[in-house]
């Protein structure tokens, strides 16, 4: 098979899973000899977790980003700025790299609207990532539906559901499933490293753990307050929170506010949070809303017993309605918390539910979802 010229431009800045599913694809078709380059707008790529060697090219100098990014700019306007830069910068290298075809990301208006006018032939793989919410992703799928080369991926059936629903134009529209490149060897290999905490060499507490942005879509304030609940029934629980965000303040406010200083504790972000998901009694996805969960899979690939919310797109579908872990619905405290007393007090019950997990969790892995993308380059 002849290899493959691809560049990937994901305008997403932060290390979300978004970000990273696009980055492990690059990497296993660079390792398989194709061709591949990471298109920045932002600093999604920044150094956190692309330390190798793949091409990365800069569609707006990093300084001036950066400058975008810290004038306070809520982040769509910081994102609409950074593209508006990037148009001239793209248009050059798109006329400099005729032979590329491209993998688009979570904002790829600009480059669609592009690709119409100079009447792009090659393949365009459009993913749709995350939850679109907002009425202007209605063109992205009209540009989508208009230029005939476009194909586009979701990652599971419950998004195509979610779309046809909020956008008429997605009936007319063939979506492509494919699931995200979550799982690898790497993942593996982090969990088993040391923890030095001392929550954790104490085998008598009980570690709940959950990891994200500290933003409301992550609805942290729920699950703190639902905790609250779990400490009075049992006192060995423990709920530790990995991510950063900009409700930190208000959520180290309210856990002051309900006298959780000895039993919450914010460990901030960390490089390696597979290590503390491996090493917890129960994982707790808890977002009002989500795609399908990046860190739910990584958590139950890790081997933890798994509790996420019910909300549009996504978790569902990855613990297959409640039979590789628990459902709860989005902002009601008391289900929250009756199940995380549950899941500790049944420990046995709920990792026999995540071992039928097992074959389900292959089509996570990053080979398979980049053979499969391939695939769809190459036909």
């Amino acid at each position: 098979m002849k290899n493959k010229f691809i560049s990937i431009i994901s305008p997403q800045y932060g290390t979300a899973g978004t970000d990273l599913n696009y980055y492990k694809i690059a990497h296993n078709l660079s390792s398989k000899g194709h061709k591949i380059k990471l298109l920045i707008i932002g600093d999604e790529w920044n150094d956190r977790h692309t330390s190798d060697d793949l091409d990365k090219v800069y569609l707006i100098n990093r300084n001036l980003f950066s400058i975008l990014k810290n004038r306070f700019f809520h982040w769509k306007i910081t994102m609409i700025l950074a593209i508006i830069f990037s148009t001239i910068p793209f248009l050059i290298y798109l006329f400099k790299n005729k032979s590329s075809s491209y993998l688009l990301g979570l904002f790829p208006i600009f480059p669609l609207i592009i690709f119409f006018l100079v009447r792009f032939k090659n393949t365009i793989v459009f993913s749709i990532q995350g939850l679109p919410r907002s009425n202007l992703f209605t063109m992205n799928l009209f540009f989508s539906k208009l230029i005939k080369n476009v194909k586009c991926v979701i990652p599971n059936e419950s998004m195509k559901n979610y779309l046809d629903k909020k956008y008429k134009i997605s009936k007319n529209i063939h979506y492509n499933v494919i699931s995200n490149a979550v799982l690898d060897q790497s993942i593996i290999t982090q969990s088993n490293e040391e923890i030095i905490d001392e929550w954790y060499e104490d085998k008598k507490l009980k570690k709940i753990i959950a990891v994200g942005r500290l933003t409301y879509q992550k609805n942290f304030d729920n699950l703190i307050k639902s905790f609250r609940n779990v400490i009075e029934i049992d006192s060995s629980a423990r709920l530790i929170i990995i991510g950063d965000g900009e409700d930190f303040y208000l959520l180290n406010n309210l856990k002051k506010e309900l006298e959780l200083d000895d039993s919450v504790k914010f460990l901030g972000y960390k490089r390696n949070p597979y290590k503390y998901i491996k090493n917890s009694d129960l994982f707790v996805m808890n977002s009002r809303w989500e795609g399908p969960g990046h860190v739910l899979i990584e958590a139950m690939g890790v081997g933890c017993p798994v509790i996420t919310t019910d909300c549009d797109s996504g978790p569902a579908d990855t613990i297959q309605n409640g039979e590789y872990g628990l459902l709860v619905k989005p902002d009601d405290c008391n289900q929250l918390s009756q199940s995380m007393i549950y899941a500790l007090k049944n420990k046995k019950e709920m990792i026999l539910k995540l071992k039928k997990s097992k074959l389900f969790l292959n089509r996570f892995y990053t080979p398979e979802v980049a053979d499969r993308y391939l695939h769809l380059f190459n036909t």
